[in-house]
């Protein structure tokens, strides 16, 4: 995270590519939402953020789930560039919808 946060996302592109579309064992559903959630930030530029930030939402998270979220996000957000344009824009729809 550290590298893709300081701008060498190309660098590791092809590890977060493995990295989240491996399964999660043992199956959670709030580590796959969050997988799917970086996989649109990181891989899939041309992706839209709202409805993978509904999906990451449905049904209502855990509070920490959203917290967790929210930290990546931010780190992503204070990167600059497309990427963070994107956390921004996800952050917003979470803290918008995301229970209290």
């Amino acid at each position: 995270m550290l590298d893709t946060v300081e701008g060498r996302l190309e660098v590791h592109a092809e590890q977060w590519d493995q990295l989240l579309a491996s399964p999660v064992d043992p199956p959670d559903r709030a580590i796959s939402r969050l997988y799917g959630l970086l996989r649109v930030l990181l891989l899939e530029p041309d992706s839209v953020v709202a409805e993978t930030t509904e999906e990451c939402l449905s049904p209502s998270p855990d509070p920490a789930e959203v917290t967790d979220a929210l930290a990546y996000l931010t780190e992503l957000a204070a990167k600059g560039g497309r990427v963070a344009d994107r956390a921004r824009q996800c952050q917003q729809l979470i803290m918008e919808r995301a229970p209290e």
